[in-house]
Formats: structure tokens, sequence, C-alpha cells
């Protein structure tokens, strides 16, 4: 029997001829059918990868676009362009802001309880009893049970409580008359006091509760569950409306009061945001110790500001703001907080802790580093002049014109020679120059008295509104702006005045009429 042929035949096609292969040859053959197909799966899976790593990219452009919008709105609202601004007045923040991040202070100093340096001390008055005492009986002793007898002595103070609730309900009777000259029925007037459903105490209550900030809902509801009277926010908000119609004629005479450089010879301004109808407008506010004007205005550009203290000739004190440049009758003086805060965000910056105006401190280092001590130079130079002349106007609020022109002068000078030297630091020729255009406005307070260094009163006039601004989010109408004006207006000035603003909107309401024969409802009209 002949030996088998150790090679193998592939089939071949019918045209071809057939191709011996050896077991050597096809295995090395099979090797690479698999190694190809092992590389065909591989280059499956990159491709796979490829498409998998191109969709994560266009997911995450679409993601990075909507995130830079987002900071492009960011980087364009107030409050952070109060942190990133070269200056606050460069960008127009408002004067209430804080231009930088500070660090918390140390745990170990604690403020001390009670009444602190410098402030004058105050006490709630005793109030005079008008109502029956109430009297504890003791009976048993508490700590034998002995039955006692007559009471040796005793001690009373006086507490206050509210009134129960309840309603005055009443018939309005209108009189009516025969004129016997002309033959016409005539009748009395209705003032707003009681025009509607409802009286002038309850009108008055709204307002009062609306000036707080509470919204209509909320007030509807104390209603119901304080005295059971259901009142639809739509008679609320016409009661706020009638309230304010009656406080016009009031406004305006206070605003013409605050633009009256004789009545009202010193004054303090500022401005904060007030969405109404869904845009941005402003609140400008004015303010003196004795009063208080809110105008909501479309901007914050000179002519609002011009409107604002239209013929203004006295002396105003405000954040810096450009657009103040347009009350050209008044004498301005910059608030000189804001100067300091130019110093306390560069400072900040560098890891220094911020330092007041008032208080003489060495920089306190929070972090590693190297802050750029020409700076600092200049920030000492800078708070030393202008703490110099604080404590002086203080120290003497009765000096003469003439000792306050020298002291004017002298200021001036110092200051001048300042601000005039060379430097390298950015951020010290920045805030030179700031200073520089505001030169005039820095030592009105020395030379005019009365004049306010600051214009803490007027940020605190504004954080009234702000606190209104958060919790409604603003005003939906015009009519509701030019109503929130009024209200506030006279609100803040009868607190200035130590007057009750109860007493005074119902006085403005209308006169009570006359108490008469007549039986009384049935019930609430609500």
């Amino acid at each position: 029997m002949a030996p088998q042929d150790p090679r193998v035949l592939l089939a071949p096609d019918s045209d071809e001829e057939p191709i011996p292969v050896s077991p050597r040859k096809l295995a090395d053959l099979l090797r690479r059918i698999e190694d190809r197909n092992r590389l065909e799966r591989e280059l499956e899976e990159v491709r796979e990868e490829i498409r998998r790593r191109r969709e994560q990219k266009a997911q995450s452009k679409e993601k990075n676009a909507s995130l830079k919008a987002a900071l492009d709105k960011l980087r364009s609202s107030l409050s952070v362009l109060g942190t990133d601004a070269k200056t606050a007045a460069a960008v127009g923040v408002p004067s209430s802001r804080v231009f930088f991040r500070q660090s918390p202070p140390p745990s170990n100093p604690r403020r001390s309880r009670g009444g602190q340096p410098g402030h004058k001390g105050t006490t709630r008055p005793r109030p005079t009893p008008n109502a029956p005492p109430k009297m504890l009986v003791l009976k048993v002793c508490p700590k034998c049970t002995h039955p006692l007898g007559e009471p040796a002595d005793s001690w009373r103070r006086p507490v206050t409580d509210l009134p129960a609730p309840s309603l005055d309900i009443f018939d309005l009777e209108v009189l009516r008359y025969k004129c016997p000259g002309c033959g016409e029925r005539v009748h009395a007037e209705v003032p707003e006091a009681y025009r509607g459903d409802f009286g002038p105490k309850l009108k008055t209550f709204v307002a009062e509760l609306r000036v707080l900030g509470m919204p209509f809902e909320k007030i509807a509801e104390l209603l119901r569950m304080r005295y059971d009277l259901e009142v639809s926010v739509a008679s609320l908000i016409a009661m706020e409306d009638g309230v304010a119609e009656s406080l016009d004629e009031t406004y305006r005479g206070l605003g013409e009061e605050l633009r009256d450089a004789e009545r009202t010879p010193s004054a303090q301004g500022d401005e904060t945001g007030m969405p109404v109808s869904g845009k941005t407008e402003w609140l400008w506010v004015g303010t003196s110790p004795t009063l208080t004007v809110y105008h909501i205005q479309a901007g914050r550009s000179g002519d609002t500001a011009a409107t604002m203290w239209t013929g203004y000739r006295g002396k105003l004190t405000h954040d810096g703001l450009d657009s103040y440049n347009s009350v050209d009758g008044a004498e301005h003086q910059m608030d000189l907080v804001h100067a300091n805060r130019w110093l306390q965000k560069v400072e900040a910056s560098h890891g220094i802790r911020p330092r007041g105006l008032l208080k003489t401190e060495e920089p306190t280092y929070q972090r590693a580093g190297r802050p750029p001590k020409e700076f600092l130079r200049f920030a000492a130079g800078v708070r030393s002049r202008l703490r110099a002349e604080v404590r002086w106007v203080e120290r003497y609020p009765k000096a003469t014109a003439g000792t306050r022109e020298r002291r004017y002068a002298r200021a001036v000078r110092s200051m001048g020679r300042l601000l005039a030297r060379e430097r390298r630091n950015e951020d010290a020729v920045r805030i030179a120059d700031e200073l520089g255009q505001r030169f005039e406005t820095l030592f009105t307070f020395v030379q005019r008295p009365g004049v306010s260094w600051n214009s803490n009163e007027a940020e605190r006039e504004v954080r009234v509104a702000v606190v209104h601004r958060k919790i409604s989010g603003g005003r939906r109408t015009a009519r509701g702006a030019w109503v929130l004006e009024r209200l506030l207006t006279v609100w803040r000035t009868c607190a200035k005045r130590e007057r009750r603003f109860w007493e005074l909107v119902s006085n403005r309401l209308g006169a009570l009429p006359q108490a008469g024969p007549g039986s009384p409802s049935a019930g609430p009209a609500s």
C-alpha cells in the first residue's frame, strides 16, 4: 500500500488548477485568518469608541455654550460686577453692595452684651395701665399645703397685651337735602375713608402691613384667621391704592421740602434696582434727618438724577456715581466709605483682612504671598488723610467758618500731593485716578458744617426698599410703583419725625362722618 501524501488539496474553482498546501502552511493560513478577524473586531471597537467620544464632545460643547451664556449673564449682573470691576463707580454698583468676600471673624474675640461703647442707651418707657388689674391668688402654701389667709402684702408690674379681636360694623348713612335755592337734591361727598365696603381703620391697617413687606395673600389670611373676615386680594389692592391716592399731596409736599435747600440744607442720596412690569427700573432715595423720599424712575443716568434732585442747592452726600454730576446746583460730598471699599477690595485680593477707615491698624495677612508694598503705602496715605479730617470734624463740630476754610485748604493740599505722585502699581494708579476725578467732593464736610462724610443713612433707607424687592420681586405695574413711592415715603418720614403712620393715614383718608341714628347692619360686607 502506497503511503499517503501529507499534502492537502484545496478545492479549486472549475477553471483553476489545484494548489497543494502543506499542514504547516495551512496552520499559518488559519492563524492569519484569526488575526485578521481579531483586528477587525478591535477596529470596530475603536470605531465605536470614536463615535462615543464624538457624542460626548458634542454634548460638552452644548453644555459649555450654555454655561458660557450663564456666565456672561452673571458677569453682567451687579453682584459680580461689584467684585470684578476695577471700581464700583465705574460700573454703577449700588452703594449697599460689599465689593469683596470677607473672611469670617475669629472666634475668640466676642462682642460684649448690651449697649456698645458710643451708643446711647435706650429703655422702653413704663406703660400706664388702662384696664382693671389681674390678680394671682394663692389658697394653700406650696411648701406645706397649709391653708393661707389674707395676703400680707403684694407687688405689681404693668403687663401689655392685645385686646380681643373684633370688628366695628355700622351703616354709613348719607343724608340728602333738597336745596331751597336751586331745587337740586344734594348730599355730602363720601371721603376716601368710607368708599367701598371697608372703613378707614381697616384700610390703614392694610397699608401698615404692606409697608412692612407683607404680601396681599398673607394679609387676607391674617384677616380671616384673626377677625374671621373674608377679603379678596382685589379688595386689598384697592385699599392700598386708595391710601396712596390720599397721600399723594403729602408725598409731593415732602418732595418739595427735600429739594428746598432752606428747609433741607444737607441731604444724602442713593439708588437701587427695582423691577417694575418685569423690567429693571431704579428706585432713588433722598433723605435727611427729618424726611425720606423715594422715587422710581426708568434709569440711573444723569437726567434721572437731575429729575430726582431738581433745583436742589444744598449739600448732597452720595456714593460718587457720575450721574450725580447732573445735580449741578448742589455742593457734593462723596461717601468716604466707598473710597475705603476700593482699597479694601484690592487688599482682600492679596489676602489682607479688610480694614476700616477710622481705625488705625496694621495689615493682617490671611495667607502667604507678597502684596505690593507700594499699594500698601498708598492705601495707608489715603486712609490717614481721610481719617484725620473725619476725626477733626467730630472733635470740633462748632468750628468757625474761617477755621474750617483753613483746615479744608490744608486737607486739599495734602491729598493733592499724595495723588500726584508717580506710581507703578496698577491698582494704586487706578484708585488715585478715581479719587482725582472726585477730588472736589472729598472734603466738603470739612468746609461746610452739617455735611455727612458718609451716606450710611441713605443706605439704610435704601435697605427698606430692598427688603420689599426681595419679598415681592418688585412691582407688577407702573401704578404699583407709584403706590410704593408714596407709602414708603410717608412711612419712613413718620418714623423720623416720631409720628404714628396710623394717625397720619387716618387723617389723610378723610374726616369722620357724624354719628347718628340708624339700625346696625346684620353682618360685614366682604
